[in-house]
């Protein structure tokens, strides 16, 4: 039997001259039922566009494959495509006019019902510490200690003072010292023999590849004993308190990674002998100017730490918003729990630079606070008049591209379409939760590839549906370079989209349910707005109900004012909404134990950890055919809406109110009111 809905769209389509995406849902149908039942429909489409036969993939991937080089396509062809992306950056989402005036604070919020405080930016370590950390006991034991990792190629008279340095340590906890060799064609194993009665050192050892710093700093942290990891250049000698202030820190709070500052000196006319017996003398060596320009601005006869002004501007990086871009991987320190989180060093690095701004972005991402640690101080050996063995600059000019690619947030802008392409990592995610969908995931995912922002992919995971959802998804989207998906035993709408957001990799994600559609430019109009403020948790916009033909019931629900307190009353946050993975990170995620209210519960968690945006523009589909949740289980939904705004107040450690109903017998009524607990 054929589905009508699917040759309906492809007809109507045609009709309305949008010939490009008509072929699409033809070419679903001959997939679906068979090439002859639509070859004259397929060849009436190729005709009206001029496009090739062997044209498959939606044209906007198609442009961008093209532009990169991955695929030829005609000039007739690329033409075509570039009038359908006209064409989708011509519409315009409709703005709402005539906008009521509210008071963005409910009349019966109580004067007293405080909610938690916002941070003042995306990394306020403080407001974590204060609100949102807890401790973890398994980090305070007897066993706490620093492993620190010096990777070394050659320089054995520079890590030989780098290593009397490390025995004046003024520190209550224990530290062991891996020395991590990137193949150095000097014999250093006699400096490592020369500390063993005076340090707990170890020597790992790779053959030399060619510069290899990611893949020797990850050997040396697989062989760590410590919970507590750092990262120490060989040509970084550390003042006397540096293990003492990593690990205080990170007592403190393990999801905060600690960075120290340097000082430029020359160690050239001293001796490692004369360290060990002078703890000081480190410290009092005069900073010098180095003949390096990367890593350091000048000052006078000196060279200082780039980093430094910032630091003092951002409060050390409190009020950073891009904290991962001063993560300097010669002198930091963290938890190496994050290892399991986010992965080791990124090993494609094999050039000087980048490596570290990029770990440290998926640290950011995955809600790792960053921290300047002065104590941390580590005093740079680079002689006056002698350059580094590795040609920074032109290692800088390599890597900065993969940082490019692989890190979306800050580094990358977007580009025209005559010039974008399809990244590694792309800057949006939109994510899918699907189950028992056949009739409009195809249409959904269609309208998230067709948007006017390109550098997006989509992510679905079908929780498994029992009709044709998978297939289609396999039979459609099984090679397409922007769309990922996964398939599980049914777990229900939040284990499906934990599941979804986790296969995501963009730094701002995008929520669409499956049987819904967006307009094209409803990731552009977000994040326009994500653009303008950095510290934005979520944005969202207005919707639309429609029926199954896309015919318009009713304009959805719209609070034209976002407020804490009135989401804490009533659910405000409608679709299309986007938030960012780090703002997600912060949170638990969606409640896999609820069956209602479950988005509710998840923006109410975003609501906690930073500002929300609201836009009048319906730039959303909401297709209703008595089958939603929200209108089929009412009862639940109830239910449940009270439950997750009383743990929202719980969270936030608002213990004078209790949320409650005014009326629990009538399902529809959401009216409540706050009562005061004794």
């Amino acid at each position: 039997m054929i589905e009508a809905g699917l040759i309906s769209e492809a007809n109507k389509l045609f009709n309305k001259k949008e010939y490009v995406r008509a072929l699409s849902y033809y070419r679903m149908a001959a997939k679906k039922y068979g090439d002859k039942l639509f070859k004259y429909n397929i060849e009436a489409c190729l005709k009206k566009t001029g496009l090739s036969r062997e044209v498959d993939l939606d044209p906007i991937s198609m442009l961008l494959l093209s532009n990169d080089n991955d695929l030829e396509i005609s000039e007739e062809t690329k033409k075509e495509f570039l009038k359908f992306y006209k064409e989708l950056c011509g519409h315009k989402s409709e703005v709402i006019n005539n906008l009521k005036k509210v008071n963005p604070v409910p009349a019966d919020w109580p004067s007293d019902l405080l909610l938690a405080p916002l941070p003042e930016g995306p990394n306020d370590f403080e407001w974590y510490l204060n609100y949102k950390y807890k401790p973890n006991s398994a980090v305070v034991g007897s066993d706490v200690g620093l492993s620190i990792i010096i990777p070394t190629f050659n320089r054995h008279r520079i890590l030989d003072i780098t290593l009397a340095c490390l025995t004046h340590q003024v520190s209550d906890y224990s530290f062991e010292v891996i020395v991590a060799d990137d193949g150095s064609s000097e014999d250093l194993t006699d400096i490592v023999r020369k500390y063993e009665n005076e340090l707990d050192i170890k020597f790992v050892r790779q053959r030399d590849y060619g510069y290899q710093l990611c893949a020797v700093r990850n050997l040396g942290m697989r062989t760590a004993k410590y919970d507590f990891v750092s990262i120490l250049d060989c040509d970084m000698a550390p003042g006397p308190h540096w293990v003492q202030s990593y690990v205080d820190g990170l007592i403190e709070c393990d999801d905060i990674a600690l960075i120290g500052p340097r000082k430029y000196v020359d160690t050239h006319d001293i001796s490692a002998k004369e360290v060990l017996g002078n703890s000081s003398l480190i410290e009092s060596l005069p900073e010098v100017r180095t003949n390096s320009d990367v890593g350091n601005s000048k000052k006078g006869d000196i060279s200082v730490d780039w980093r430094l002004e910032h630091f003092k501007k951002t409060e050390d990086l409190r009020l950073c918003d891009s904290p991962f871009r001063y993560f300097s991987g010669g002198n930091v320190a963290f938890s190496k729990k994050w290892l399991h989180k986010i992965g080791w060093f990124d090993e494609e690095f094999t050039h000087w630079g980048g490596e570290d701004n990029e770990f440290g972005y998926r640290l950011f991402r995955a809600g790792c606070f960053f921290k300047v640690v002065h104590g941390g101080m580590a005093y740079h050996q680079e002689p006056p008049g002698r350059e580094n063995e590795t040609d920074r600059a032109a290692g800088k000019a390599i890597t900065i591209k993969i940082v490019q690619e692989k890190v979306p947030y800050f580094y990358r802008k977007l580009a025209p379409i005559s010039e974008s392409k399809i990244h590694r990592v792309p800057l949006v995610s939109i994510y899918i939760p699907a189950y028992n969908c056949e009739k409009t995931i195809i249409k959904c995912v269609e309208s998230a590839l067709q948007q006017t922002v390109t550098d997006l992919e989509v992510c679905i995971c079908d929780d498994g549906s029992t009709d044709n959802t998978l297939l289609l998804l396999k039979e459609n989207f099984n090679n397409h370079p922007r769309v990922r998906f996964v398939s599980q035993i049914n777990g229900g709408i939040g284990k499906a989209s934990n599941a979804a957001v986790n296969l995501c990799r963009g730094f701002y994600i995008g929520q669409l349910d499956s049987d819904d559609y967006l307009e094209p430019d409803a990731v552009e109009l977000c994040l326009k707005e994500f653009f303008k403020n950095r510290h934005l948790a979520c944005v969202y916009t207005a919707n639309r109900n429609v029926d199954a033909d896309g015919e318009l019931i009713e304009v959805g629900y719209n609070w034209p004012v976002y407020s804490r307190e009135k989401l804490t009353s009533a659910m405000i946050c409608h679709h299309f909404r986007m938030f960012t993975a780090r703002a997600w990170s912060l949170t638990s995620g969606f409640d896999e134990k609820i069956t209602n209210a479950v988005d509710y519960d998840m923006y109410l968690k975003l609501s906690e950890v930073g500002p929300f945006k609201h836009l009048n523009v319906i730039a959303y589909n909401r297709v209703l055919h008595g089958e939603n949740t929200s209108i089929k289980k009412l009862g639940i939904q109830k239910v449940n809406h009270f439950k997750v705004v009383n743990d929202s107040l719980a969270r936030q450690k608002v213990d004078n109110y209790n949320y409650s109903p005014q009326d629990m017998k009538n399902d529809a009524c959401r009216k409540y009111y706050f009562n005061q607990k004794n």
